[in-house]
């Protein structure tokens, strides 16, 4: 006994097994993917995080770079200091500074070179507050020796108004 309807069946049936496999699938891919995205925001945070750290460690090296020519720098103009040697110091920790910013894919280059700059232009200035305070010294020394020779002048001159009126007939 067949039914009447059997080829409606077999076609509802197919119908129904499409639909099923198509959900399963859905349902697999939805639960697949929705594993899948945890473990790539993991990797892309631990991705961060590494770059972070090496960012981190990066600064902490610069400033201790930078502390040291700092060093270098407040104590070059002191007095009893050879200060051309200490001035080459100071040269080669900037260009130590500047080999470790190209080295580097710092984030905030722009920063690190203002500070390189900054550093720069202070090495300059404390090399003309040397040339300066050098040229304030001989300036002094210089007019101490005129106040002296004008001091012996005016004696000379005292003698001479002696001698003069001494050798004047009366």
């Amino acid at each position: 006994m067949k039914p009447i309807n059997a080829a409606e069946r077999k076609s509802a049936y197919m119908y129904f097994l499409i639909f099923l496999v198509a959900t399963i699938i859905i349902i697999t891919a939805a639960v697949f993917s929705g594993m899948q995205v945890p473990f790539r925001q993991n990797q892309k945070l631990q991705e961060k995080i590494g770059m972070l750290q090496n960012e981190k460690t990066f600064a902490e090296n610069f400033a201790i770079k930078m502390a040291e020519t700092k060093g270098i720098l407040d104590t070059v103009n002191k007095a009893g200091i050879q200060a051309e040697l200490l001035d080459q110091q100071i040269t080669d920790g900037i260009k130590g500074l500047s080999a470790m910013i190209n080295a580097d894919t710092t984030i905030v280059k722009s920063t690190y070179t203002n500070i390189i700059q900054n550093l720069t232009e202070l090495q300059f200035a404390k090399k003309q507050l040397r040339q300066a305070s050098s040229a304030s010294v001989e300036m002094t020394q210089n007019m101490q020796l005129i106040e002296s020779l004008r001091s012996q002048l005016a004696q000379a001159n005292n003698e001479n108004m002696m001698l003069r009126a001494m050798s004047q007939p009366r």
